[in-house]
């Protein structure tokens, strides 16, 4: 009986041990960080930078929020299956929210363009660290 109470304060001090020496916020992806809107999105097509790659297309445009954002854009013309296109999408979520300390205050929308029959994650995600590199040197 002693021992199963002690079960939640051992789990809290795991806890606090482990965030105090990794930055937990650091590797969230909160709506903060998304391009919600279309005025966002226009904002970022208007006046940007790009940076491409076999797959893909980075737009960049600075902000003055103090923090990167992210919006995506994959067509259904170029991944015809919804899965594969969820797939791309949490990809490049999951590549933005590891890659973001580096990166400045910017909003960045990534287009996914050449058309694909059979994703290949790897590849991808190869490509997405390559990008956010050369966005980050921006």
């Amino acid at each position: 009986m002693v021992a199963r109470s002690l079960i939640p304060v051992v789990q809290k001090a795991v806890y606090v041990y482990a965030h105090s020496f990794l930055s937990v916020d650091n590797l969230t992806f909160t709506n903060r960080e998304r391009l919600l809107t279309v005025s966002q999105f226009k904002q970022v097509f208007d006046q940007s930078t790009k940076l491409s790659s076999e797959a893909f297309t980075i737009l960049s445009r600075e902000n003055t929020l103090g923090t990167s954002r992210l919006g995506m854009v994959v067509a259904k013309r170029n991944v015809t299956r919804s899965a594969d296109r969820n797939l791309i999408k949490r990809i490049i979520r999951e590549s933005f929210r590891l890659n973001k300390a580096q990166l400045t205050s910017r909003d960045f929308v990534v287009i996914f363009e050449r058309p694909i029959k059979n994703v290949q994650r790897d590849k991808i995600r190869h490509q997405l660290i390559n990008l956010w590199s050369k966005a980050a040197e921006l």
